[in-house]
This record gives C-alpha cells, sequence and structure tokens, in this order.
C-alpha cells in the first residue's frame, strides 16, 4: 500500500511542478500539503509494511518537559541549547519560528524582533526568565522580552500553548519559559565564535565550576551587525524612504546594532537537600536601528536579578519547596539622532519588575499537588525631551504606572490506569495607579487607579491507548491585565490611553492527539479561543486613538509528522493554521479580520544526525523548506497590509570532533524578497504617527561557527 501511495504522491508532484496556471507559492503550498498528507498515511500502514520499532525515539522530544501537576504537557514543546548553537543566533525570536511551525516572528529590524504563537503575540503572551517576568520599556515594543535574553546563557526554551499552567500569571494565549544553564561542580566552559554576511560577528564564552557546596559560573557576549539587505537588494534604512522620519546620511551607513552581555550564577548548598542560587545577567545594546517606527535606540541597559532557595523532602506534605525573588530593570533610550526631523525629540523609559513565588510541590498516593503564591510589582514610568535644547516637553508620557498583582493558585494532577486528570484553579488580585496627571485623556472617569479580581483554571485530561500512543485535552480561562500604556499613556491630545478598559479572558478548548508508531511520530493539536474584552487598538469617531474592549475568537491547529528513513537520515513535515475574527468592533473598524494573526505556515526538513547524540564527533545537518501562505485576512482598518505568499530554504550542517564544533550554516539560499508578518501596534513615543512600516526579511545569510569546549 506504501508502494501504491509514493507513486501517487510522485506522480501528484510532477503534475503540480508543471500546471501552467499555479504560481510559485501555490505549488510550494500544495507540495507541503501533499507531502504531509503522504507521511501521515504512510504512518497508518507502518505496522503492515513491518517498519522496525527499534527507532529512537528521543528525537522527537515526548514528554521530556514534565512540570508538576500539568496534565497536559503534550501541549509544550521544548528547543535545547546545542539547537540553539545550529543557528546564526542574532535573535531568540528567530529562532523559535524557525524552529517551532506554530510560532510566527514579527520583524522589526535586525535585532529585537518578537514571536506570536497561534496568534497571541505581545502582551498576550508572556515571556519568563527563570520563571520571573521579563518585560521591556519601550511603549512601542521596539525593544521585546525576548531581546534581553543571550542565547549563549540559555539551557532550554519551553514553549506553553493555550491556558493550562496556572503557575504563570498573565499567560492568556501561552507563555515562553527561558531557562538558563546551571554550573557544575567541574570545571568546564565553552568559547564560541560567530561570523556572517552583512558585518555579523558575535563572539563569546561561558566558564564554570566548583566544589560539592558551592559552584558558579560566568559567560560574557558581544555581537554586532551591519544594515542587511533583502532579497531585492534594499539595505534596511531604505524602508523609511519617503516616510516621515526618513534616515540621514549618518543613519544610512551606521551599524545595525551592538550589544555586550556578562552573566553569572551561583549555586551554594548549605545543607543537604538545600539549594541557593544567585544570579544577575547586565546587558547593554547601543546605536539600535528600528525602522518600523519613528525613533532608534541610543542605548538600552537591562539588569536581570533573581535569588531562590530550593528545599527537598521536607516531610509528607512537602517534596520540594522553593522560595525565590527576582528583580528586572530595563533602561530605554530611545532618539531621533539618525533621522531627518526639524525637531528631533529623545526619550528616557524605565520599567523595574519585582517579583516572588512561594511555591510547594506534595506527592501522595492519591494525586500530586502543587500550591503556592507569587507576585508582581512593576514601575514604569517614560518622559520626552527636545534633543536641541535638553528641555523635557512631556513629563508623564508613561505616567509613572505601578502595576501590583497578587496570585494565588493550586493545581492537581491524578493518575489513574491509563489516564491523567488535571485540575487547576488561579486567583489573582491586580491594581494599577499612575501617579501623574493623565492630562489628554478624554474618558470619563475621575479615577487614576483601577482593580480587577481575576479567578481562572483548567481541568484538563490524557487517555493513553499505550504507551506510545495519546489524546489529550482541555478547557481552560486565563487573563491578562492592560498595560500600562494601554490605560495611561499620554503621547498628545490625539493618541492617549483608556483608563476604563477591562482585562481580556480567554477561555480556550484544545484537543489533541501524539503517537509514536515503529519509525513514525504524529503529532496534531486543534484549539478553539473565545476572548471576552480583548484589548485592541481604537480610532474614535472623535479623531483620537486610544484602547478599546471588543470580543473576537480564533481558532486553528498544527500537525507534524516525523520519521526516521535510514542511515541517520529523518524527515519533518509539519502545517500550522489560525483564524482570527472579531465579534465586535471597535469605532471606524469593521474589517472582521482581527489582527496580527498569522496565515497558514508550513515545515518541510530533512536531518541528519550523528549516530549516538553523546558522541564527541560526527557529522550533522538540517536543509529545510519554509513556506507561508500569502497575508491577505488582514485588519486592513488598522492599517494592516497583505503580504504575498514565500518560501525559503535553509541549509545548517556541522561536525563535531572531540572539543571542537564546526558549524556553516546558509539562510534564505535563493535570496528571495519576503516579509514574515504584519504588526500594527502604534508608536507611542511617536503619538499619532502614521502605521508601522513592514520590514523584509534579510537576504542570502551566510554564517560560520567555530566552537570549543573544555
Amino acid at each position: 500500500m506504501t508502494g501504491f501511495i509514493f507513486f501517487v504522491t510522485c506522480v501528484t508532484l510532477f503534475l503540480i511542478f508543471n500546471f501552467p496556471n499555479l504560481k510559485y507559492g501555490e505549488k510550494m503550498r500544495y507540495i507541503l500539503i501533499l507531502i504531509t498528507i503522504f507521511l501521515f498515511y504512510t504512518f497508518l500502514f507502518a505496522e503492515k509494511e513491518g517498519i522496525d520499532s527499534n527507532f529512537n525515539r528521543d528525537i522527537f522530544n515526548i514528554e521530556t518537559i514534565v512540570v508538576p501537576g500539568s496534565a497536559i504537557s503534550g501541549e509544550k514543546e521544548e528547543i535545547e541549547s546545542s539547537t540553539l548553537k545550529l543557528h546564526k543566533v542574532v535573535d531568540l525570536s528567530e529562532i523559535l519560528s524557525d524552529e517551532l511551525v506554530e510560532i510566527q516572528m514579527i520583524r522589526k529590524s535586525m535585532y529585537g524582533n518578537e514571536v506570536s504563537i497561534r496568534g497571541f503575540g505581545q502582551e498576550n503572551m508572556k515571556v519568563f526568565l527563570d520563571g520571573g517576568v521579563i518585560e521591556g520599556a519601550c511603549g512601542s515594543r521596539k525593544d521585546p522580552s525576548l531581546s534581553h535574553i543571550n542565547p549563549l546563557m540559555v539551557e532550554k526554551i519551553v514553549v506553553q500553548e493555550g491556558p493550562f499552567d496556572v503557575t504563570k500569571l498573565g499567560s492568556l494565549g501561552g507563555y515562553i519559559d527561558i531557562t538558563t544553564k546551571k554550573p557544575n561542580s567541574s570545571f568546564e566552559g565553552e568559547i564560541l565564535g560567530k561570523a556572517g554576511s552583512y558585518g555579523f560577528n558575535s563572539s563569546g564564552f561561558v566558564i564554570g565550576g566548583g566544589t560539592e557546596k558551592i559552584k558558579g559560573s560566568l559567560g560574557y557576549n558581544f555581537s554586532e551587525s551591519d544594515q542587511y539587505k533583502d532579497g531585492a537588494g534594499e539595505r534596511v534604512w531604505e524602508k523609511r524612504e519617503g516616510l516621515q522620519a526618513a534616515y540621514n546620511k549618518r543613519g544610512k551607513d551606521l551599524k545595525a546594532f551592538q550589544k555586550s552581555d556578562i552573566w553569572g550564577k551561583v549555586e551554594i548548598y548549605p545543607l543537604q537537600n538545600h539549594t541557593m542560587s544567585l544570579e544577575h545577567t547586565y546587558g547593554k545594546g547601543e546605536d539600535i536601528l528600528t525602522p518600523r517606527a519613528l525613533f532608534d535606540i541610543d542605548e538600552e541597559i537591562s539588569n536581570l536579578s533573581k535569588v531562590s532557595w530550593e528545599i527537598k523532602n521536607l516531610g509528607v506534605l512537602s517534596d520540594k519547596i522553593t522560595i525565590s525573588m527576582y528583580r528586572n530593570d530595563v533602561e530605554h533610550l530611545p532618539f531621533q539622532k539618525y533621522r531627518n526631523v526639524s525637531a528631533p525629540k529623545n526619550n528616557k523609559a524605565e520599567s523595574i519588575i519585582n517579583g516572588g513565588t512561594i511555591q510547594n510541590i506534595t506527592k501522595t498516593d492519591f494525586a500530586n499537588f502543587i500550591y503556592g503564591f507569587d507576585f508582581y510589582f512593576r514601575d514604569w514610568w517614560a518622559d520626552v525631551y527636545n534633543t536641541l535644547t535638553n528641555v523635557k516637553i512631556n513629563d508623564n508620557l508613561i505616567p509613572s504606572v505601578e502595576s501590583k498583582n497578587f496570585g494565588g493558585y493550586f493545581q492537581m494532577n491524578k493518575v489513574f490506569d491509563k489516564m491523567e486528570f488535571g485540575f487547576g484553579l488561579r486567583y489573582d488580585l491586580f491594581q494599577q495607579q499612575a501617579d501623574e496627571e493623565l492630562i489628554f485623556t478624554k474618558f470619563i472617569t475621575n479615577e487614576n487607579s483601577q482593580t480587577d479580581n481575576l479567578l481562572g483554571g483548567n481541568i484538563s485530561f490524557k487517555y493513553f491507548f499505550d504507551k506510545d500512543t495519546m489524546f489529550f485535552g482541555g478547557i481552560g480561562r486565563s487573563y491578562r491585565t492592560p498595560t500600562s500604556i494601554e490605560r495611561y499613556i499620554q503621547s498628545n491630545s490625539k493618541f492617549f490611553g483608556n483608563p476604563c478598559i477591562e482585562p481580556t479572558a480567554n477561555t480556550e478548548f484544545d484537543l489533541g492527539f501524539k503517537c509514536i508508531y515503529g519509525n513514525w511520530m504524529l503529532q496534531s493539536k486543534v484549539f478553539y479561543s473565545f476572548l471576552k474584552d480583548y484589548i485592541y487598538q481604537e480610532k474614535n469617531l472623535s479623531g483620537y486613538k486610544s484602547y478599546t474592549n471588543i470580543d473576537a475568537h480564533i481558532f486553528g491547529g498544527d500537525i507534524k509528522v516525523i520519521t526516521e528513513l535510514g542511515y541517520r537520515f529523518s524527515l519533518e513535515s509539519g502545517l500550522a493554521y489560525q483564524v482570527g475574527r472579531k465579534d465586535s468592533f471597535p469605532d471606524n473598524n469593521m474589517d472582521r479580520d482581527l489582527g496580527q494573526i498569522a496565515p497558514l505556515k508550513g515545515k518541510l526538513s530533512l536531518n541528519y544526525n550523528k549516530n549516538d547524540s553523546n558522541s564527541k564527533s560526527g557529522a550533522f545537518g538540517t536543509l529545510e523548506l519554509i513556506h507561508s501562505e500569502a497575508a491577505v485576512d488582514v485588519d486592513t482598518d488598522v492599517g494592516e497590509k497583505k503580504l504575498p505568499a514565500w518560501d525559503i530554504v535553509n541549509l545548517r550542517v556541522g561536525y563535531q570532533f572531540r572539543a571542537f564544533n564546526l558549524n556553516i550554516g546558509v539562510d534564505n539560499i535563493f535570496d528571495k524578497e519576503y516579509a514574515v508578518a504584519n504588526s500594527y501596534e502604534w508608536d507611542a513615543l511617536g503619538g499619532s504617527g502614521a502605521n508601522p512600516s513592514i520590514i523584509n526579511e534579510p537576504g542570502r545569510f551566510i554564517y560560520l561557527t567555530i566552537g570549543y569546549n573544555f
């Protein structure tokens, strides 16, 4: 049967390639869909064809993430640090978008991009660093959360889809949790250097060691790049030609960014079963060009700190208790030094987050329990200055807004014969207050402070047909609270926040199936999200811009098929698709399409692996095709633009010889011109400025990585 299916597939592929009325992008779409269907049907007939069952299941990362009490661990994806090194590693958002078909990147410049999961991006998708919330300070999101994390410090990246983890606050449509590397007691280290097209270079090291009582690590990395050219040969600055705040001569010749990071971690073991951890990261970026907006970034400084204390085996009521505190401080200084403007402005913004968690895990014969309390305090302010005179022209752009969140949660995981049942409950008390006057807001309110009481949770299950086949699903409800920008921004008389907006509630249904069968892995997921009071931009009938609540829904799903071909080759295919629709509308907006929803995305990759993942020598590589449908279901009433379909081919190859690693990669081999996604957020500092420009992706990008471990 498989032979017949293969024959039919080959004939169909031949017809697609030679059909005269199909455009190139349409051909790629049908090819990806056809190959995925072929792999799916071959999977169904795998047992009858006698596929070898002695297969290395580890490459599928099935159940590699274990969160106590989480019943839908099949909803999580993991990317290891070894995978990160294969990429050019300019930005974590690029790696996430490339590795996971469910994630779409939003390009802002060569450095400082962000991602969306299933149509949930920006504030609708939280980022955590070792469990602590991390946010940028820019009201226009020129410094998204992922931009403050250096890839060399990352041990793994966990991606959670849906509202199925009550231990994380504000996770409306999911979250990304970055786990940093732990130090070892033995002396060891790594030196890594990268160089690539458009003047890109990056170099750094990590070194560590210790004893049984104390161990630590220290790392440093510096990276920089010139402005890249897209597939049409245009440099980044050219995207602002003819628009407000176009680049001047100096800006046209400037580098795209320079970034330095230094980090350290110490673990102390004062008593048996006790672990104390202290960590700090310092990052500094300079002259970061952001052509989508009216301002670039003069300087950006981040200080990220955390201290935690973990105690294991305290007794029958506690298998592990963790007490942690963190402080994430980001200073952001936009300016217009490299723009053609008659009265240049600059901005000073700072976001300081202090938070902590007390969490206990208890395992009993009846069920496993996880419960705890967390808190989150954020102070966010920004002022605007006249660059020529240094006179403050707006001292309450972000009017020193204090956001406080106190949360408590309880989660239970019960294992039956062939089923796991999960139940989670979370309550949050959220308070927000602007400590300066709201000079522009025209909404009918005398209050500079708001209080929100939020109750959410989830019920979920996993059913195991056998040890390799699982069906999972659940229903969950989660919230995300308004940002300081959405409630209190005071840009000018035409652009200001809305203190009256409500938090967004997501009620989501998820179903999925995951199976390993011989040499095959199949995974499919579908979801439906009903969004109550979804926070959306609005251009009021009176002509001003602000934010409002609407009702909306997002639904979609994805499918992945992976198989081992033999001789160390494996093949992976995946498709992801989501649709967003408004159920109610902002003023002056009757487009039913919800903004920032990525079109269908597909991925097909051929992988070559070493004989043994623990082997000290061997070659490895990946050849991949990534396809995106045209973005046509866009919200044109908020300025989104229709984007054409695109296809790119990437290649990554490497060789490890004992302690040495050599990686070579080529992204966008055929030098295609394309843009990945829309992003419609307004420029908070630019006020009523134009809709953000669409920035194309880099053209052919060749890079080389050399590493040494000791």
